[in-house]
């Protein structure tokens, strides 16, 4: 239970950290600030990589010891 809260929580974080490193991204671009796009672009991939790794993993393990899927409610 507790990996699966922890889980939940922590990919509902990641998905705000990608919702802002996107409009970072967006407004880096827009202003013509190449490198910062770059940067804040490749923060919302590797958040968005974690965020799949962390819940897969997770659903992945609990399906083996038959255990309910992660959620926040």
């Amino acid at each position: 239970m507790k990996l699966n809260l922890f889980a939940a929580w922590a990919s509902y974080f990641l998905v705000l950290v990608t919702v802002v490193c996107l409009g970072g991204f967006l407004f880096a671009a827009g202003s013509g600030n190449a490198g910062w796009a770059l940067v804040s672009g490749l923060a919302a991939a590797v958040s968005i990589g974690l965020m799949i790794a962390l819940y897969s993993g997770t659903v992945r393990h609990d399906h083996k010891v038959h255990r309910e899927t992660p959620h926040l409610f």
